[in-house]
């Protein structure tokens, strides 16, 4: 079912007013029956919610159309969520999704649940475009988007140091170092 919510908020995004790619975006979302567990909206319902964020970004800011154009696809490459208050069947909010960061290889990506100005979840993700095994620069993404270079978001918040060093200990550990 959440395949089908992700192809529904791709599909509407066509319709919606097109963003700069340094713009905040919003994707406003209602609870179904098939996002709860018992009484509440569950983790993976709301992690949905995040990529379908995401993928209301990258339609409206041409950045999907260029994509497929160039067939390049974008993994992520680590996602840090926080859940705060719980969503209940039938509720309404609103998720916000931002370029906060871009260095030579990554787009950071802030994102947020609001739900009458309280927050429900938060979400910092990072990814890059790739085609077939070939890492593409950043560089040339924001090219072929057109986004100004005073337009891309230059300072570097210690978020991000935090994030990279908690994934390189991540993969130190559940990856490299793994005691089965």
């Amino acid at each position: 079912m959440r395949w089908i919510k992700l192809l529904l908020a791709l599909g509407k995004a066509r319709f919606r007013p097109k963003a700069k790619g340094s713009e905040t975006t919003t994707f406003k979302f209602r609870v179904w029956l098939t996002d709860i567990d018992v009484t509440v909206m569950n983790h993976a319902a709301i992690m949905t919610v995040f990529e379908m964020g995401r993928a209301d970004y990258m339609v409206r800011t041409n950045f999907f159309k260029i994509a497929t154009k160039n067939k390049w696809f974008f993994p992520n490459q680590a996602i840090n969520v926080q859940f705060y208050r719980p969503l209940k069947f039938f509720q309404t909010a609103v998720v916000y999704t931002k370029m906060s960061y871009v260095d030579e290889t990554y787009f950071y990506i802030e994102q947020k649940i609001m739900r009458n100005g309280k927050p429900i979840a938060s979400c910092f993700a990072n990814g890059l475009a790739k085609k077939g095994r070939e890492t593409i620069p950043t560089a040339e993404i924001i090219k072929a988007l057109k986004i100004e270079p005073e337009d891309v978001p230059s300072e570097r918040h210690p978020l991000i140091a935090i994030f990279k060093d908690k994934n390189a200990k991540m993969t130190e550990k559940i990856i490299d170092h793994w005691d089965i």
